[in-house]
């Protein structure tokens, strides 16, 4: 029975963690569009003075990560509906609940490994000015945010 009630806290505890995650400022429940990007890649060519060059490699990157990223997704609702089936059982095995993490954590790898490969050959088109321009807004916003709810 212990261990029933340490399951069950478990399971909403991470089904709770999830929730606020997923509702944090920025979130697009439906994925980015071209919108999103073409309005993302002009804020941080703005913010960045980036040449026209930097700003179409920055515009194809971002389209690439946007696909794979809907790419991966496009087995979300299975995962959910596996999920919820699990959380209807009696008991869960602890080797069903491994599994599935660590086929989350393989396509986080992998997606982390994608944008990675694309992101360090622009990283070295910026100019010295341009990265500084990014680190402070790195520091700023680490600075001034609450990880789950805006200030």
């Amino acid at each position: 029975m212990k261990k029933r009630n340490v399951l069950i806290i478990t399971l909403l505890s991470m089904l709770t963690a999830t929730g606020f995650v997923a509702c944090k400022h920025g979130h697009h429940r439906g994925g980015f569009d071209e919108f999103d990007i073409e309005a993302g890649v002009n804020r941080i060519a703005s913010r960045l003075d980036l040449n026209e060059s930097q700003k179409a490699d920055l515009e194809k990157i971002t389209t690439e990560i946007a696909a794979k990223a809907k790419e991966m997704h496009g087995d979300r609702e299975a995962h959910h509906k596996e999920l919820a089936d699990l959380v209807r059982q009696q008991t869960i095995s602890r080797d069903t609940l491994d599994r599935m993490v660590a086929d989350k954590m393989e396509k986080m790898q992998i997606m982390a490994d994608f944008a990675a490969d694309r992101l360090i050959p622009f990283h070295a088109t910026l100019t010295d000015e341009q990265r500084e321009k990014i680190a402070e807004h790195i520091e700023e916003t680490s600075a001034n945010r609450c990880r789950f709810f805006r200030h």
